[in-house]
């Protein structure tokens, strides 16, 4: 009975210290959570923060952000501004307890990168926020960019100039960072370029994110990166290079872009591999800019803003204001609160239902005459396509000097569209108007419009399989091909 009272008495005692540590691990460096997290199975994000310690604080103390300030005095200054120092939420709170660093300071016994950008860190105090975060793609890493076979074949490019965008602390430490101490995009590149093989592989294994909290908040400053909004087109201009449309201001945009999306015939001609747009081609489309604009191809600088542009290219925050209502971090947008005040929820629903419709109606017709071209001039209605999109299918691509300039200047169109995903919803004008002059380029060589009752007894849900099956075969492609 003596031995049993025992054992249960220091299993209390164990879980007390337990508790006890996660508790000063959630209130270090002053102030406790803004708000509670939510409760989660565990681990919990305090716990998870503690395993992302470096084995050399793990015993540390915490000493107070003055102490900080002794050496650090230039990120003390810009946190001294921010709502983490009204709130007393100090440097330990996200670093962890400094007192084996004030003795000893190193990399190994303080939170730094690449652990510092997880967004843990900032999920033991905003636990709402952190739930719904994780339920967001921003939480994952692209399939291909964490395999160690796959990017090891060319890390040069796929680290160099994905990781950009898709691992969270290769952006935060090599981007971002830089950008708020005022470092050029052209002084970045530079910096990136010359990191050895062995330094860009480094970040493979660290990488868990594609994107974090601190790529669209800074912790030190006062104002939130997510702030940084505008209408400038000029860094999503055709042939933009990575350097400067991963890093202009616009936080969503940066990413969210089609890395200088091409329409000029020379750029068609040349590049008859894969479409030239990425996959993240959503500002473009809501800037309108970055299609075949006119029946002569390229771009047509007269083109009315009317059709250019629409209202949700205007609404204040742009992408923010339609994604992020009451501060919603799943970034899915909703009709209860994205679409207002613009729309009621009925209203917003029934017109991007009416649009979705009508473009990928039009998407379908337009690829079925691509289709009809290419069975009356090669007997095969799949080589249309780019050439590695044909591949995918396993056939031969006919020699692209083949295939006339209106039927390349029609295909980039159709995938344009298609990329941006939103079927209309985020500038319905450009959408329609791109459409129509890929089919006024098929018109022009004689290819036959679909018969509006054969588009009739096309089923909604068959016309989305076709589409989101080209979606899914172009994304496959686009890893092998870049």
């Amino acid at each position: 009975m003596q031995k049993r009272w025992l054992v249960t008495s220091l299993i209390g005692v164990a879980v007390a210290m337990t508790a006890t540590l996660l508790v000063l691990y959630g209130c270090g460096g002053g102030g406790g959570p803004l708000r509670p997290p939510a409760p989660t199975t565990p681990p919990s994000p305090s716990a998870e923060f503690i395993a992302l310690l470096p084995e050399g604080q793990r015993n540390a103390t915490f000493v107070g952000t003055d102490q900080c300030a002794q050496c650090h005095r230039d990120y003390h200054s810009k946190w001294s501004q921010s709502r983490h120092a009204q709130v007393n939420v100090g440097c330990e709170r996200c670093h962890g307890p400094g007192s084996e660093h004030v003795k000893a300071p190193s990399e190994n016994n303080i939170l730094t990168y690449p652990n510092i950008t997880r967004s843990v860190v900032c999920g033991q105090c905003h636990g709402p926020q952190f739930d719904e975060f994780r339920q967001s793609a921003h939480a994952e890493m692209v399939g291909e960019l964490a395999d160690a076979n796959f990017v090891g074949s060319n890390p040069r490019l796929y680290v160099a100039v994905c990781y950009r965008c898709h691992s969270a602390p290769f952006r935060m430490q090599l981007v971002d960072e830089p950008l708020s101490e005022g470092v050029s995009p052209d002084q970045i590149d530079a910096n990136i370029n010359a990191l050895s093989n062995d330094q860009l592989l480094a970040y493979l294994p660290v990488s868990h994110e594609t994107a974090t909290c601190a790529t669209c908040h800074t912790a030190h400053s006062v104002k939130p990166r997510y702030a940084r909004f505008n209408t400038d087109t000029a860094p999503i201009a055709p042939g933009t290079p990575p350097k400067l449309h991963t890093t202009f201001n616009h936080t969503c945009a940066t990413c969210h872009n089609g890395r200088g999306a091409n329409p000029s015939d020379q750029a068609l001609q040349t590049g008859t591999a894969r479409p030239n747009m990425h996959e993240s081609n959503q500002f473009n489309m809501l800037m309108g800019i970055g299609g075949v604009e006119s029946d002569g191809g390229g771009q047509d600088p007269s083109l009315p803003m009317s059709i250019r542009r629409m209202a949700h290219a205007e609404a204040p925050e742009q992408c923010v204001h339609c994604h992020m209502p009451d501060n919603r971090h799943t970034f899915t947008v909703s009709y209860d609160k994205g679409c207002a005040p613009c729309h009621t929820p009925a209203d917003a629903a029934a017109r991007a239902g009416a649009v979705k419709d009508e473009i990928q109606l039009a998407l379908f017709a337009l690829r079925a005459r691509l289709r009809n071209w290419a069975q009356q001039t090669f007997g095969d209605p799949d080589l249309w396509d780019y050439t590695a999109l044909i591949a995918e299918l396993g056939k031969t691509a006919p020699p692209q000097n083949q295939v006339p300039i209106e039927v390349k200047r029609a295909r980039h169109n159709y995938y344009f569209v298609l990329r941006d995903a939103s079927f209309g919803i985020h500038n319905a004008p450009y959408a329609r108007h791109l459409l129509t002059i890929a089919n006024r380029q098929l018109d022009a060589i004689g290819v036959p419009r679909i018969a509006p009752q054969v588009l009739s007894r096309l089923r909604r849900q068959e016309i989305q399989a076709v589409l989101r099956s080209d979606l899914q075969r172009l994304k496959a492609v686009d890893w092998r091909s870049w």
